[in-house]
């Protein structure tokens, strides 16, 4: 994950290992610091995100690509 791109609700869910309704919950009801684009999707800065985890004392699994497993060609 490059350092300077903005995480998408999606991203933050799997990087927390929660749901996408938490995170929505989090942005609206807990301070976690995001920004809406043009067309209505939130995005989370990775410093925002980090600061939020330090705040409530939550591990952050960075690892996490989202990405499924392709097969390999034989």
């Amino acid at each position: 994950m490059t350092a300077n791109r903005p995480l998408t609700t999606g991203d933050v869910a799997r990087i927390c290992q929660v749901s996408q309704a938490t995170i929505l919950n989090w942005i609206r009801n807990r301070g976690l610091s995001a920004y809406t684009t043009p067309g209505g999707h939130y995005r989370v800065r990775q410093d925002d995100l980090q600061e939020f985890a330090a705040r409530y004392g939550m591990p952050l699994d960075w690892n996490t690509s989202g990405e499924k497993a392709r097969p390999s060609a034989s």
